[in-house]
């Protein structure tokens, strides 16, 4: 019995609570469900951030293309 395992890649920016960013590459199984945890991660971030403190942290699936375009940056 073979066992095969599907992935694929998907490209992200990552926004840090300063609202700096990256962008970066992924492969992935199931990319609904890491994008969700991605932002789940930046949401718990900002909501310990103390009062007054900038809560920009987000993650956000872009295109192949924009990662291409923002890595050269």
């Amino acid at each position: 019995m073979t066992v095969e395992m599907t992935t694929r890649d998907i490209w992200m920016r990552h926004t840090a609570v300063d609202g700096k960013s990256y962008v970066a590459e992924h492969r992935v199984w199931d990319a609904d469900r890491f994008v969700a945890s991605q932002q789940k991660a930046a949401a718990d971030i900002n909501s310990q951030q103390k009062p007054g403190k900038p809560r920009l942290a987000k993650a956000e699936q872009i295109t192949e293309e924009q990662y291409r375009k923002e890595k050269t940056k």
